[in-house]
């Protein structure tokens, strides 16, 4: 993994979007065709990102309808509901399951408090509010420690830990029929780095940093506290990486059980490690399978249909309940031919497994659609 991420790395950050359009179908990718804002993959396949999404857009030539009602009918079943199917093919079904399966992700907590609310909280003499908070914070140290262990024992191959500063990822998979287990740490600061080194011994790289790694010893730093201290001239120390603090140059990635070991008992008391946090809500955990503590959770799903720019005025109107159009009674019916179909699913975070996996029910309904 770490090779994959110095290679693009190598690449440079040359204008890159921060969205991407993906053309899925069977076409000839071309040399020319490939910038960084646009990439055509050929085959129907999404190409592996682990990166968290917010917003994800299907455009389709194939009705979408069957996705909204079905993802409103799985809003329903989550809310205590139970949805029925009947009469439908072997394919419907087929496709209408992956679908519902590829929206679920298992989430700790189910809401966000504010940070001046959590602040509030901490600082009141009620004894209530208190409580509240401690038994929060207990609930995701529980459900943190559960993750880990079933991540360890291959109950589980990925999850994430979000905070309002840097998100943190636990992958593990098969390399040369040997078991291997990573985590990454995005945007990471020269404090953070010398925690993790110097106070806690976790080594790590940095594939994507094109500055060299702070190398200097602890015999060099003893040095250079002496220099300061005889107060010989003005002493000036230069971090070579500060400027790649918080940027992707500043990925932290850890490699074998140690490593990941290490970040993970940091980040259980990251209350007592980093204060920058000891005022804020608890980190969100992001799993694709159910854990202690976690909510199943399903992003919002808004479905389009519209009218192609060449056959005149664009239009569009939003599908309701009952995925049908919700444009005006003024705007003229939509000829068959002259019409597309968008489907936009919303979220604060979209994982991996929730892409993939509507790419996959996708593909089961259409072999072509574009997906930014």
């Amino acid at each position: 993994m770490d090779k994959v991420m110095k290679g693009f790395g190598a690449r440079g950050a040359s204008g890159a979007s921060s969205g991407t359009n993906i053309q899925a179908g069977d076409v000839p990718l071309k040399s020319s065709e490939v910038c960084p804002s646009k990439i055509t993959i050929p085959g129907k396949r999404a190409p592996l990102d682990l990166t968290l999404k917010t917003t994800l857009q299907f455009v389709s030539s194939s009705s979408v309808k069957w996705c909204h009602n079905l993802s409103t009918s799985c809003r329903g079943t989550v809310a205590g509901g139970r949805s029925q199917s009947s009469g439908r093919t072997r394919q419907e079904s087929n496709k209408e399951f992956l679908f519902s399966k590829a929206l679920q992700s298992w989430v700790y907590p189910q809401s966000m408090l504010p940070a001046p609310i959590v602040s509030a909280m901490l600082s009141s003499t009620a004894r209530g509010e208190k409580d509240f908070i401690h038994k929060r914070y207990q609930d995701w140290e529980d459900s943190f420690q559960n993750l880990y262990y079933m991540f360890r024992k291959n109950l589980l191959n990925i999850f994430y830990v979000c905070t309002a500063q840097f998100v943190a990822l636990f992958i593990s998979g098969n390399c040369l029929e040997k078991q291997s287990c990573n985590a990454y740490l995005s945007q990471s600061t020269r404090g953070m780095r010398s925690l993790l080194r110097k106070q806690q011994g976790v080594s790590f790289s940095m594939p994507l940093c094109k500055a060299e790694m702070e190398q200097a010893t602890e015999d060099d730093l003893i040095e250079f506290s002496k220099i300061r201290t005889l107060n010989l001239g003005q002493t000036l120390h230069i971090d070579a990486l500060s400027e790649v603090d918080n940027t992707t140059q500043s990925l932290l990635s850890f490699t074998g059980n140690k490593s990941v070991h290490g970040l993970y008992d940091v980040l259980l008391n990251y209350k007592s490690f980093l204060n920058s946090l000891s005022a804020t809500d608890v980190p969100v955990l992001y799993s694709p399978v159910p854990f202690q503590n976690g909510s199943l959770h399903i992003p919002k799903v808004i479905c389009r249909e519209m009218r192609k720019a060449d056959s005149g005025l664009a239009s569009s109107s939003v599908l309701d309940d009952a995925g049908e159009p919700g444009s005006a009674a003024s705007d003229p019916p939509l000829a068959a031919g002259s019409v597309c179909y968008s489907m936009e699913i919303k979220d604060a975070a979209l994982p991996p497994w929730v892409v993939s996996g509507v790419c996959a029910a996708m593909t089961s309904d259409t072999d072509r659609f574009d997906l930014t």
